[in-house]
């Protein structure tokens, strides 16, 4: 596994990455109706990735494949997401040192109630439950935060 930057050419990849880790891990937390709210099919890629271009957003990599993503915002990790296939490899924790070496003192996350455990195992700790509506669909995350 290698890490990159992300590039223009990763976009349709990434976000085929996306929908399938939240319709995919997420089961048990959120119902379908949230999925789709969350990572609707129709998402168009060159839209859905252009802000990750304002902000260090890097890609893992094995054998060409693109098996995780993540960004940070100064010190705020807007996303983190790992392929399924690839969940329990050290992918995420990867990802998120590299991102968390961009930031000075702490970082914060909304996380979903999947990542929550593992943002939790990686020194983060809850400040508060978070509601979000997308698409008159309500979301349930939690901000967490971490000294470094």
């Amino acid at each position: 596994m290698r890490l990159r930057r992300l590039c223009s050419a990763d976009a349709e990849a990434v976000t085929r990455l996306f929908y399938r880790s939240v319709h995919e891990l997420c089961r048990g937390e959120y119902t379908p109706l949230q999925f789709d709210a969350w990572a609707s099919a129709d998402i168009d890629p060159s839209s859905w990735t252009e802000p990750l271009f304002y902000t260090y957003t890097l890609v893992a990599e094995d054998e060409g494949e693109i098996i995780g993503f993540g960004n940070i915002d100064g010190h705020y990790v807007d996303r983190l997401f790992v392929s399924p296939s690839h969940t329990g490899r050290g992918v995420g924790r990867t990802i998120l040192m590299a991102l968390e070496s961009k930031a000075r003192d702490f970082t914060t996350v909304y996380a979903s109630d999947t990542a929550k455990h593992f943002f939790e195992h990686m020194g983060y700790r809850v400040i508060r439950g978070n509601h979000v509506q997308r698409f008159s669909v309500s979301l349930c995350n939690w901000y967490m935060r971490k000294e470094l």
